[in-house]
């Protein structure tokens, strides 16, 4: 019997064993293909399409709010999407290596002096404030409602200076405004332990893009 024939029938099993081998592979990719994340989705500020819920999408518009961002415990407003407020206290500061341990006072984050090793002659007084942030009510770009976490992870802040002028009696009769930072509890030329510096940022409103999961008309961080 001639060997050609035999060679031949070899090359056509092995040609059929490839085939059905490339074809089964692409039954099993076919799943993992078709669950493969999907990019982000350039739509429409002015229309919410239905079709898009769980998606993450981009909109660029104008950010709006329905009214000023503001500290109510303050009294101090402002025309943005969000109002960041930071508090210093100028304070003993402990720094230690080892068993030795030093201390100075500076302006920074209120500090805890009951933590000291050696409290005594180093005490500050608790802070009446803490940090907070402010949300403008009513955020919407385009047709869109913005959670304030989109806004603060994609826009960046800006310094917003503020006047005791604006602030309401209370207020005034504590704080003083200098380069427009609120400062209460003595002379800021010449600050004492205790001493409060308060100043803001503001996330501005205006022509801004942003990115998150569209839930139903609602831009989300997530």
């Amino acid at each position: 019997m001639p060997r050609w024939p035999i060679a031949v029938v070899i090359v056509i099993a092995m040609g059929a064993a490839l085939w059905f081998g490339r074809a089964h592979l692409a039954k099993l990719q076919l799943p993992t293909m078709a669950s493969a994340p999907v990019g982000v989705l350039t739509v429409d500020a002015e229309h919410v399409d239905a079709a898009n819920d769980g998606r993450r999408v981009r909109v660029t518009g104008m950010l709006a709010a329905d009214g000023p961002a503001r500290d109510a415990q303050l009294g101090v407003n402002a025309a943005g999407a969000i109002l960041l407020r930071n508090v210093e206290m100028y304070a003993w500061r402990e720094h230690c290596a080892g068993s030795t341990c030093s201390y100075d006072t500076g302006w920074g984050a209120p500090t805890d002096s009951r933590k000291f090793r050696e409290p005594k002659g180093h005490e500050n007084p608790a802070a009446p404030f803490a940090n907070a942030q402010f949300v403008a009510p009513g955020l919407k770009l385009g047709a869109y409602s913005i959670d304030a976490g989109v806004v603060i992870a994609q826009r960046s802040p800006l310094a917003h200076p503020v006047s005791d002028a604006g602030l309401p009696p209370n207020m005034a009769a504590s704080f003083s405004a200098v380069d427009g930072v609120l400062y209460a509890g003595g002379d800021p030329a010449h600050p004492q332990p205790g001493m409060l510096r308060v100043s803001y940022r503001i996330v501005p409103l205006g022509a801004a893009t942003l990115e998150g999961v569209q839930r139903g008309s609602r831009l989300s961080a997530k």
